[in-house]
């Protein structure tokens, strides 16, 4: 007797189901913890968070912060803080800090903040004016899909530099080549970038090149552009603007930006 697919699909589900169900039946995190399991640490630091055990969790969280989970340091930090315990507060929160985490460089910043001298208080404020910008690339590549006025659509590339050091990557440079939309640009542009948290960053830049293919004393390229990054941390940004330059009229583009490290990686 034929006993249809519905049921044989059963027979091999069902031992993969009752696995499944004893592995996760099995876990247990502060048995896992004790271990030495940095995740199952984690799991039973936000369990006795849960049951309002705050100082036990502190261990927890230490465990996982020293078996290199960086969000558990900030965790562990936090909690330290909040029964006044700064000093010791520190070291996981330096440890996370290290690890370039914004929300370490915000918790350092509330740890000078409660300290409360002149001199802390000037750590704080350099410590929050870093915090959005330290996990973003120092290089990006960005290709962009462009539409002008007239309804012409063409493409451009951008080469971004924003090291930490130019302004805390207030401040960025780079080049930017257009094609299609208008006639063919090659620019270098300068802009500011305002970060409104870590990832909402409106721009914006003025360019100055040239116009490969003019007339003879008519190659000089001049324009700007805003816009509005959506940012995804080390990886890129996905980013929306408006421009307008001697050789392109106005237009819109939408840009997909890329870490330049991971190019470089794949080029290899």
């Amino acid at each position: 007797m034929d006993t249809g697919p519905s049921v044989r699909w059963l027979v091999v589900l069902l031992p993969l189901v009752t696995a499944a169900c004893a592995t996760s039946a099995a876990y247990h995190p502060q048995k896992d913890c004790a271990a030495g399991s940095p995740g199952a640490c984690v799991d039973w630091g936000d369990e006795l968070v849960a049951h309002g055990d705050a100082r036990q969790a502190e261990t927890a969280y230490g465990q996982g912060c020293e078996g290199g989970i960086a969000t558990s340091c900030i965790t562990q930090g936090q909690l330290l803080m909040k029964r006044g315990e700064l000093e010791a507060a520190e070291p996981p929160l330096r440890k996370a800090y290290i690890e370039e985490f914004p929300e370490a460089y915000e918790a350092l910043a509330d740890l000078y903040q409660a300290r409360g001298s002149a001199s802390d208080l000037e750590i704080a404020q350099g410590l929050r004016f870093e915090a959005p910008a330290i996990d973003k690339p120092a290089v990006e590549y960005i290709g962009h899909f462009r539409v002008d006025s007239r309804g012409g659509l063409g493409s451009a590339m951008t080469l971004n530099v924003q090291p930490m050091l130019f302004l805390s990557r207030r401040l960025d440079l780079g080049f930017h080549a257009a094609f299609g939309a208008g006639m063919p640009e090659l620019n270098g542009f300068i802009g500011y970038q305002h970060f409104v948290n870590t990832w909402l960053v409106p721009y914006a830049r003025v360019m100055l090149g040239g116009l490969p293919g003019a007339p003879p004393g008519q190659g000089l390229n001049y324009g700007g552009d805003v816009g509005l990054k959506l940012c995804l941390g080390p990886i890129g940004h996905l980013e929306f603007s408006v421009g307008s330059s001697r050789g392109s009229p106005l237009h819109a583009s939408v840009g997909l930006g890329l870490n330049a490290i991971f190019l470089l990686l794949a080029a290899r």
